[in-house]
């Protein structure tokens, strides 16, 4: 039987920008009493019997993400049909961001994670993020759902968290979830220019290692890297199993990948199949 392997990818956040850092600062270095109290009021959200509603969820969205590629035929971009948008709709499934305002807030997020555009930029995006999600929040102040905004808006009800404590904890999570589970161009393209690591992979599971450095919420609580690997076990199932023949369209040393990004990972992943 073969011995199990482990593909391990590189932390998937290095040198964040200043302008990357939401006001309130990293929630993993505030003092114990503070940082407990904002973990506490979000906490409900990372259970494992909220991550699994999510990953059935997930799932749908994924079957017709793959589908509508395989209906428009090959040659196809596969971060632009599944890569990109996929990991985005788990984040803000998680976060309670409605489907309309995902591609906005999408947009906010690399403004502020990428370099390239400039610190006035980063900026920019980052407070209109905040005033979303303060608005957001704001209505959701009698919620009894468990989504990320819901239960912040539930803890600015009971008077746990002010408002800006609320919204600026939603714009650390939401930079950091995406940038947790937007690695899925590098992962593809290791396994699509390793065709005998996928093999391998079809075969027998092979464990996917992410640090949990993105999405920290302090000591022991860390749902990163468990968003990482609910994001990345789902891909792999749904594109290595359910689109036989998949390969690159074009050369390995003709793929692009992004420059000025912090999250590092093909701009395109060209395949057919």
């Amino acid at each position: 039987m073969m011995s199990e392997e482990t593909i391990t990818e590189t932390p998937p956040v290095t040198r964040p920008a200043p302008h990357s850092v939401p006001a309130l600062g990293p929630v993993g270095f505030l003092d114990a009493p503070e940082h407990a109290r904002l973990r506490r009021s979000v906490a409900a959200a990372f259970t494992a019997r909220r991550v699994e509603r999510v990953r059935e969820r997930s799932r749908r969205m994924l079957a017709e993400l793959v589908d509508e590629m395989l209906q428009d035929g090959p040659p196809a971009d596969l971060t632009e049909a599944v890569l990109s948008p996929f990991p985005v709709a788990v984040i803000c499934e998680l976060m309670g961001v409605p489907a309309a305002d995902r591609q906005g807030v999408h947009t906010w997020t690399r403004l502020i994670l990428s370099s390239s555009h400039g610190a006035e930029a980063g900026e920019k995006a980052k407070k209109e993020m905040g005033a979303y999600f303060s608005e957001l929040i704001g209505l959701r102040e009698g919620s009894t759902d468990e989504d990320v905004t819901s239960l912040l808006g539930a803890a600015v009800g009971r008077g746990e968290l002010t408002l800006k404590e609320a919204a600026d904890l939603a714009v650390l999570l939401q930079l950091g979830g995406e940038a947790a589970t937007g690695n899925g161009g590098r992962l593809f393209y290791v396994l699509l220019t390793r065709p005998e690591l996928a093999e391998r992979l079809r075969a027998e599971p092979i464990q996917v290692s992410y640090p949990d450095v993105s999405l920290d919420l302090g000591p022991h609580y860390r749902p990163g890297g468990t968003l990482a690997r609910l994001v990345s076990e789902l891909l792999m199932d749904a594109l290595l199993d359910g689109v036989p023949g998949l390969r690159l369209a074009v050369p390995a040393e003709e793929v692009p990948f992004r420059k000025g990004a912090h999250v590092r990972g093909p701009e395109a992943l060209p395949v057919t199949w």
